[in-house]
């Protein structure tokens, strides 16, 4: 459904496009992305010093969990496609939060840490971003760009706030007691915004529905060989490689670097801040300029971080690459999601969106060690930052090759009937 439709519509029914997108917000903010991702590195030293567990060991888990991403996005994208976004969510918020409670249970045994960091993602499956993505791209096209930011943002906050709600629970209570609460979270927060909030736009022509998916449907095979997906596909490779192993990495680069724990954590709360307002700042950016140039100068600013790192930026500097990194948090899946729906349509979206999502956690499996790697072998993280500068200038250089994102597909053929 477009603005223009909408604005048609009935005040109370037009507001529930924007209280579903506060509802993706929300569900973001304590979702699987920064609980998982965001939050990992959180609980390095933590379980190191519980169980004694070294580094590489404690980090092959961000391993697991991107080949598991890797291997549920289609999934997710063919289930919320197939059967909608709403019910696949409800579920999902039931069984990521049980997970987060029997992770209480975790004792000195990794097996068992790796069999729920293995588990988790599945049994979140409905909460990873595309099913919010989607959920806004029924209710918008004019404002599509602002209301993915104002989703997006969730990741921002979450990232910003969880750190310290979560160094809080384990310096009061323990390990378990910070996955205890996070599940309480889950269940008493997460899970009632969504029942209550989070629903598609109506359909006014049906008929119009069903023909257009018949038609998407079939023409998914020449999608994934359609030269701006294999473009989009390369270019998020390239940026999972990298970022799952910043964002795991940047506490403890700092601190071997000299900082105290207390400056790395602010560090990296300005990186959650920094993502947040990439987040909005972004999708505001995209209802104005094209979405290819945005990535690719934020791409290229990740870049420079990264060499600044290598050359062992303290203080200050520090927080100028934290900005830098979290502008390509802040950007990308708000890029993603914009030019999927742009260039192949809605009725698909969900199945692009998680095969292209799932080539952006094999790059994330791929990368996630790289710099416990580098620090093992070569006595420091430079090598690994100077790989990572290379492949997100890469990056940037594939995002400058897609084609234009002013219509869809599906549009377009809508149009030559």
């Amino acid at each position: 459904m477009t603005d223009t439709a909408s604005s048609q519509l009935p005040m109370a029914l037009r507001a529930r496009g924007w209280t579903a997108a506060m509802a993706g917000t929300i569900g973001l903010v304590f979702g699987p992305s920064t609980i998982l991702l965001f939050l990992f590195g959180s609980f390095v030293a933590p379980l190191e010093q519980a169980f004694g567990w070294s580094r590489p060991a404690i980090f092959f888990a961000a391993t697991i969990v991107s080949l598991m991403i890797m291997a549920v996005s289609p999934i997710q994208g063919f289930l919320i496609d197939r059967y909608g976004t709403r019910p696949i969510v409800l579920v999902s918020t039931v069984t990521f939060a049980a997970g987060l409670a029997a992770m209480s249970l975790m004792g000195g045994d990794i097996r068992f840490y790796y069999l729920m960091y293995g588990l988790l993602p599945i049994l979140a499956i409905g909460l990873w971003p595309v099913s919010y993505l989607r959920v806004v791209s029924t209710w918008f096209d004019r404002r599509l760009g602002l209301a993915i930011g104002i989703v997006n943002g969730g990741i921002g906050l979450g990232a910003a706030l969880l750190p310290i709600l979560v160094a809080y629970m384990v310096a009061n209570g323990g390990l378990s007691s910070a996955f205890l609460g996070l599940a309480a979270i889950v269940a008493c927060i997460t899970l009632p915004l969504n029942a209550w909030l989070l629903h598609e736009a109506p359909r006014t022509d049906q008929g119009r529905s069903r023909s257009a998916n018949a038609l998407t449907l079939a023409e998914l095979r020449p999608v994934l060989k359609d030269r701006n997906f294999l473009l989009l596909a390369g270019a998020f490779l390239l940026l999972g490689f990298v970022n799952t192993g910043l964002v795991t990495n940047q506490i403890s680069l700092l601190i071997d670097g000299g900082a105290t724990p207390a400056h790395a954590a602010v560090v990296q709360s300005v990186f959650g801040v920094a993502v947040l307002v990439g987040r909005f700042l972004t999708g505001v950016l995209l209802d104005y300029l094209a979405a290819k140039k945005i990535m690719s100068l934020v791409c290229a600013g990740g870049a420079i971080a990264c060499g600044l790192y290598a050359a062992g930026a303290t203080g200050g500097m520090a927080f100028v690459c934290a900005i830098l990194i979290g502008a390509i948090y802040g950007a990308e899946f708000d890029v993603l999601s914009y030019v999927v729906k742009r260039l192949f349509g809605l009725a698909i979206f969900g199945r692009v969106y998680g095969v292209i999502f799932s080539v952006f956690q094999l790059g994330a499996a791929l990368g996630a060690t790289l710099l416990p790697l580098s620090r093992a072998h070569f006595g420091g993280y430079g090598p690994g930052l100077i790989a990572y500068a290379v492949a997100l200038l890469l990056s940037a250089a594939l995002f400058l090759c897609l084609a234009p994102t002013t219509t869809t597909k599906l549009e377009d053929v809508k149009m030559s009937r």
